[in-house]
């Protein structure tokens, strides 16, 4: 691939020596070479943003997978309280209806201030 100080002497040779042909035939090649290096600019950039997409993709992937069991942790502990307050409730109804009914008086005097 020619640097641009080699073309810049060529063209420099050929004007001196008033070949406009060979001009043409290097201006020719030089954006042949342009084209070809700002192909492979592209085709850089295209597997850089691919890569990127894939690893934030994973990333995501991962979170909501992890956001999910959470959800499912907690569901399950939510549905195994409530399972054991139902069978407290039942063991002990009186008990349980004593405790609801002071809960109740102890919530009406702080909102009633």
């Amino acid at each position: 691939m020619a640097t641009v100080r080699n073309v810049e002497d060529e063209v420099r040779k050929t004007i001196d020596n008033a070949d406009t042909a060979e001009v043409s035939a290097q201006l020719a090649q030089l954006r042949e070479d342009l084209a070809n290096l700002a192909s492979s600019v592209k085709a850089l950039g295209a597997g850089v943003s691919s890569e990127v997409k894939a690893r934030a993709s994973r990333v995501a992937d991962d979170a909501i997978a992890a956001g999910e069991e959470t959800v499912d942790n907690v569901r399950h502990e939510i549905q195994s309280i409530n399972d054991n307050l139902a069978y407290q409730v039942q063991k002990n109804p009186l008990q349980a209806l004593g405790i609801a009914a002071a809960a109740g008086f102890l919530i009406a005097i702080v909102t009633r201030r």
